[in-house]
């Protein structure tokens, strides 16, 4: 194996470029090694760092830490997320080696959306139900919550054709998707959120507030953006804790700091509880309804992500998940007992906006112009997020710059009422990433793009927001900004990650599936460790979809492990 670790080359504002770094030269022998070890984290690899404030360290895909097993030929270099080591266990938990013994119907695994919804909707029916979770606390993170038809969207004139949306989803994954499992989630998700708000209603402790949605499906450019998300008042975070209060109100046992590590299985292969990892040693909880797992993605473990993630969407500038648990545990536990996992490359739940100091520029992520290492304009601006970001990370390096002139808060201020933000906050955000010049010659130096084709595409793009209509791109024309007013800024911009999206194969009923297409007894996957319905990119122009599948998957589960739905 060659050596990897190369010098990285700076960018023009002195922060790392992923120009240069990381040539792969995959040898035989280390995808031999990778097979045999899947995700387990070499030392050298994982970091135990699980404080609140992400940092990432520039890196390679090195035999060490986990070669990417996707050609890397154009020597992108990966800043990596903070590591968290999996709790995972290999080797066989024996009963001499377990300290307390707990009898429940349902052992849920993971306190986030789906975990909570699935632990108060199985409480609710008369379960009773333990949730183990692996951090201080449950875990939160966005604006919006997905669902369809829903008395919300219905009552503000927002109606769905089922067989449109089911069509859309099913095309963007390129038909690599479970029908099925869409189909429950285009049917149910508008009852789940009804029955979501009155279980807010019916508990004390909720601080979700009103329940909200704002505008109507949009097109750009043939993608139509489907307006499906639902509001809470109080954040997803007052949404989670809700759930989490009115399961333990109906009797639900909450434990932190405790995660699942393995499943139990009986001899016909169906799951019949989890060990997990107490303070004075393994704990065996027998679950006789079923376990759930809902630990979440695994974009804190590297060795994960470079296996089952394509390179170009792995070099991401910025790693933006607040929650640092998420280390494939679920992932990890189901496959070793032969359940199947979504066909690789995985995706990732990628924004545009990432800036060099390892963050989500806000104002970056919105319809400003961009061009790529040769000066030059590549995509439709104002496309849904995924796309943009698709374009962005297609360019050489990975990376583009995004040009702004001018009164920056001026221009900020016209994206009110598009984007959650003030002008004040969007500039606070992306102050410190700028870099600054008093013309576009200047500019074209400090950024490192060829100057003659820069200056020739900003004169055309003033050319075009002068006429109103951006006839090259066909971008939003409430969103033509000239650049004709000096200072002149760029920021350097990359994919910023929130979290993995891919996980174990599902059927319509959340039950995982092995390898061979049968359902594993007793096991069902909920949220980002669950499968089935995503490939390629994650559909951000379905608005807020990845939650929607967490409270309305949830709902069901509990549901189901209640005998409440039909048996198919």
């Amino acid at each position: 194996m060659e050596d990897l670790n190369k010098t990285a080359i700076k960018g023009a504002n002195g922060a790392m470029s992923r120009r240069g770094f990381l040539g792969v030269a995959t040898s035989v022998a280390a995808l031999t090694a990778l097979a045999a070890t899947g995700c387990a984290p070499s030392p050298s690899s994982t970091s135990s760092n699980t404080s609140d404030t992400p940092t990432n360290s520039t890196t390679s895909a090195s035999a060490q830490t986990g070669e990417t097993l996707l050609p890397n030929k154009e020597n992108l270099n990966f800043s990596q997320s903070v590591q968290c080591e999996p709790d995972f266990v290999a080797d066989p938990i024996t009963d001499d080696q377990v300290t307390e013994t707990i009898d429940v119907d349902v052992v849920v695994c993971g306190a986030g959306m789906a975990g909570t919804t699935a632990a108060a909707s199985a409480s609710q029916n008369g379960l009773n139900v333990l949730l183990l979770e692996k951090g201080t606390t449950f875990a939160a993170r966005g604006s919006e919550i997905g669902a369809i038809n829903d008395p919300l969207h219905t009552a503000a004139g927002v109606t769905v054709d089922p067989a449109e949306l089911l069509g859309d989803a099913l095309s963007f994954a390129h038909y690599r998707a479970d029908r099925f499992v869409w189909q429950q989630y285009i049917d149910r998700s508008g009852e789940a959120m009804a029955w979501a708000m009155e279980t807010s209603s019916n508990t004390p402790t909720s601080e979700c507030g009103e329940f909200s949605v704002v505008g109507d499906h949009s097109v750009y450019e043939g993608v139509k953006t489907w307006a499906t998300g639902v509001r809470v008042q109080g954040g997803t975070s007052s949404f989670v804790k809700m759930m989490l209060d009115n399961a333990e109100l109906n009797g639900a046992e909450i434990r932190f700091e405790t995660p699942a590590c393995q499943l139990i299985t009986d001899e016909s292969g169906a799951v019949t509880g989890v060990f997990a990892k107490g303070e004075d040693g393994y704990i065996k909880v027998n679950a006789s309804k079923g376990v759930v797992l809902a630990t979440g993605g695994y974009d804190n473990n590297w060795d994960c992500l470079t296996e089952r993630i394509r390179p170009r969407d792995l070099a991401v500038y910025a790693w933006i998940n607040p929650t640092m648990t998420e280390s494939g545990d679920g992932h990890l536990m189901a496959t070793a007992i032969n359940a199947a996992e979504d066909d690789y490359p995985h995706i990732l739940m990628n924004d545009p906006g990432g800036c060099t100091a390892g963050f989500r520029a806000n104002g970056a992520i919105f319809a400003f112009p961009r061009v790529n290492e040769d000066g030059k304009r590549f995509v439709n601006e104002s496309q849904s997020f995924e796309l943009v970001n698709n374009a962005l990370m297609y360019q050489p390096g990975a990376h583009d710059y995004l040009l702004l002139s001018g009164d920056l808060l001026a221009a900020f201020d016209i994206m009110k009422g598009v984007i959650p933000w003030t002008a004040e906050d969007m500039y606070e955000n992306c102050k410190d990433v700028l870099i600054e010049a008093d013309s576009i010659d200047e500019l074209a130096d400090k950024i490192g793009v060829n100057k003659e084709n820069l200056k020739a595409t900003v004169e055309r793009y003033n050319e075009l927001c002068a006429k109103g209509v951006d006839e090259d791109f066909g971008k939003n024309p409430t969103t033509l900004l000239p650049l004709d007013e000096a200072p002149f800024y760029a920021i350097e911009e990359s994919g910023s990650c929130l979290t993995s999206v891919s996980g174990l194969k599902i059927n319509k009923n959340s039950q995982v599936l092995d390898n061979a297409g049968a359902v594993i007894p007793n096991l069902y996957a909920l949220g980002n460790t669950s499968g089935s319905m995503f490939f390629g990119t994650y559909p951000h122009h379905i608005s807020a979809v990845s939650h929607g599948r967490c409270v309305c998957f949830g709902y069901l589960v509990g549901r189901r492990l209640a005998g409440l739905e039909d048996e198919e």
